[in-house]
């Protein structure tokens, strides 16, 4: 048969990860995002409580910026300039000599805390910051770092202007000394040149005069400097004893914490679900099958009389899935009519013999002719699920008997549905099911109603349901949330793709917030033996236990009709 549906898989793409999706997944794992979120603020905490308290007490001091190096320079300042010499005089506050001058005021001889200096601002205030352990300490060591500051620069300025007016004193002797030797050089002129020689010298003479008087004024100037002398800072705020520690800072460090363990928390969360291989969302069933459409979510449920939901819980919220899917697929067969439909999964216990039940059951509830096919020649149950006998059913119709003997009848809501069983297990499944014979039972069947519906084997371990789903007119595939991998719905997918099977949506199973409650109370109990039982493959879920149905009470009456076949 061939396959109108699998352009459509081998050229749809996944679907892309959407906010949606990203939130889904922190859904899924809040409890990481929480971990990661408590132990780091926990640790934090700790941490914090561990701590020793640290002080900072902070003095304030003008400070004047003296631009030169020598009373023979003068300079503009400029802004760049100004800040440039203001981290030279925070330099000179971190520096040896001030910590010196602070030893030897206070008498320390341990380890000075961490001094620290820094402008306030764009003005020339110099702060003072001091951390220490002892409040009292950090206000005492600041204020001495100012008055050592002070004391220091008061040192070094007097001994500039010492150097200076040295300097001065010695280029006024110098001059003096010029103005000398012209002056006896006039002198020594003849009594008729004297005139005429002081007259040429004068103008020298005056400029080293005039040159003379400035050098003095300097020199006067600087004596009255020294007098005043009172270095180039002054204070501006003394430090106070503070009352608070700076660290550790709890709401700083839980906010920090607080954030870090959030990322930390949301990445360990994305790693896990990106290392998870199971199905956690319909996306990710989607995206295993390479983007073909999910048609029904189905919620797990475990219906009291291990009958089908449709039947023992017709109001359930379940059932209104198994309606989308029936609705689903009418849509579908708008474009082609589906008269068989397969249904079947990667693995054992994913829930198809139970989706076809209840998908049967909601066919056949719209007053369609509805026949529920068991080819499942491993281990078949829908005779379980409906109490009927399933000694006789597909197997002896294969081989000839009449399909109208081998038909169970029964009223589903309003509607007749007709179950087949399997009939009796065949040494050799895989043959039956891929003949001729069953080529033309199927075809006598689709004759009959409008809807056969086939529970088939899964896909993985054995070839049944691909050879299967040759003769059918669309194959739907089921998986079990948190149960079925990526992998092997991959596997599934392109098994069947492969051989031209007109894959047509997905069903995901038993899906709930909370893993662990899953159960319809329909699974598998394969297993490999004489009767051509298949057990599960490596890496096959193995919570293929199902209770045995109790029996059912038919209600008096006359029993509806079987289908006409010929």
């Amino acid at each position: 048969m061939t396959n109108t549906y699998a352009g459509q898989l081998s050229t749809a793409s996944a679907p892309e990860m959407t906010l949606r999706d990203y939130w889904a997944v922190i859904v899924r794992r809040k409890w990481l995002v929480l971990l990661g979120v408590g132990a780091t603020v926990l640790a934090a905490m700790l941490m914090v409580a561990q701590q020793t308290p640290v002080y900072e007490a902070e003095a304030q001091m003008l400070v004047r910026s003296l631009p030169g190096d020598s009373v023979f320079q003068t300079q503009s300042v400029n802004a760049a300039n100004a800040a440039r010499l203001i981290e030279t005089e925070i330099q000179i506050l971190e520096g040896a000599p001030v910590e010196d001058r602070v030893r030897t005021n206070l008498g320390i001889t341990d380890d000075i805390p961490n001094v620290s200096g820094s402008a306030v601002g764009q003005t020339d205030v110099v702060a003072i910051r001091v951390r220490s352990g002892d409040p009292n300490t950090a206000s005492r060591l600041a204020n001495a770092y100012m008055q050592a500051y002070i004391d220091v620069k008061r040192e070094q300025n007097m001994n500039s202007l010492l150097d200076a007016s040295t300097e001065v004193q010695k280029k006024v002797s110098e001059l003096q000394d010029q103005i000398d030797a012209i002056d006896a050089k006039v002198a020594a002129a003849p009594p008729a040149q004297q005139a005429e020689t002081e007259k040429a010298l004068a103008a020298q003479r005056q400029r080293l005069v005039d040159q003379q008087s400035v050098f003095k004024q300097r020199l006067d100037q600087m004596q009255v400097d020294a007098s005043l002398q009172s270095g180039n800072a002054q204070p501006v705020r003394p430090a106070k004893v503070p009352t608070d520690p700076v660290e550790p800072t709890p709401l700083r460090t839980g906010a920090l914490a607080l954030v870090v363990g959030l990322l930390l928390g949301l990445g360990a969360a994305f790693l896990v679900d990106h290392l998870d291989d199971s199905l956690n969302s319909p996306d990710d069933l989607e995206r295993a099958a390479g983007g073909l459409a999910v048609l029904s979510v189905v919620p797990a449920d475990n219906p009291p009389d291990n009958r089908p939901i449709a039947i023992s819980e017709p109001d359930d919220p379940a059932v209104e899935t198994y309606r989308h899917l029936r609705t689903g697929l009418q849509f579908i067969g708008l474009e082609r009519p589906i008269k068989t439909l397969q249904v079947t999964s990667a693995l054992p216990g994913e829930g198809k013999t139970t989706t076809a039940a209840n998908l049967a059951i909601m066919f056949a509830q719209t007053g369609k002719r509805v026949i529920l096919l068991d080819a499942d020649l491993r281990r078949p149950r829908i005779h379980q699920v409906f109490a009927v006998d399933g000694t006789r059913g597909l197997t002896n119709g294969v081989l000839g008997e009449p399909l109208a003997s081998l038909v169970h009848p029964m009223s589903v809501g309003g509607g007749v549905l007709n179950v087949l069983p399997s009939g009796t297990i065949p040494g050799n499944p895989s043959e039956m099911l891929g003949g001729s014979r069953m080529r033309n039972l199927l075809k006598e069947l689709a004759v009959n109603a409008d809807v056969v519906i086939i529970d088939s084997a899964p896909v993985l371990p054995v070839t049944d349901s691909v050879v299967l789903a040759g003769l059918v007119d669309a194959v739907i595939l089921v998986a079990k949330a948190h149960q079925t991998s990526r992998r092997q719905v991959a596997e599934t997918v392109e098994t069947l793709n492969r051989t031209g099977a007109p894959l047509v949506g997905l069903v995901l199973n038993r899906v709930e917030a909370t893993r662990g409650r899953y159960g319809y109370g329909y699974g598998y109990g394969y297993g490999y033996g004489a009767k051509g039982g298949y057990g599960p493959l490596p890496d096959t879920p193995r919570d293929d236990r199902s209770p045995q149905p109790r029996p059912t009470k038919q209600k008096r009456g006359k029993a509806p009709k079987a289908p006409k076949v010929k």
